[in-house]
């Protein structure tokens, strides 16, 4: 069984790094730790930092603002990775990116 915590951003503000909680689980659902049959999904965008100004107020991630993105990215995916390996199950990544247009995109 895949299963994902809430995809909405739970920031407290832009460049104040944002707040990422852990997923609410604390077994897989329906299943004890260390489950064969479970997966931990999530996805990361950089469009989920929200704050003011938006990283996507043109409706993509700007470009200057790599590193804000790559630190969001990092502190997210990071604490997925905690939630799964307490959980004893996979991480997968299955969307991230979140590029509309051509560009431009980080």
């Amino acid at each position: 069984m895949w299963f994902e915590p809430v995809t909405n951003p739970d920031v407290n503000g832009w460049l104040n790094g944002g707040t990422i909680f852990p997923v609410g689980f604390s077994e897989p659902p329906g299943a004890a730790k260390g489950s064969a049959h479970h997966v931990l999904n999530d996805h990361t965008y950089c469009c989920q930092l929200g704050g003011n100004p938006s990283p996507c107020a043109s409706g993509e991630p700007d470009p200057s603002l790599a590193s804000e993105c790559l630190a969001w990215h990092n502190k997210r995916i990071g604490t997925r990775a905690k939630d799964a390996e307490r959980l004893g199950i996979p991480l997968h990544i299955t969307e991230f990116g979140a590029c509309l247009t051509e560009g431009p995109c980080t």
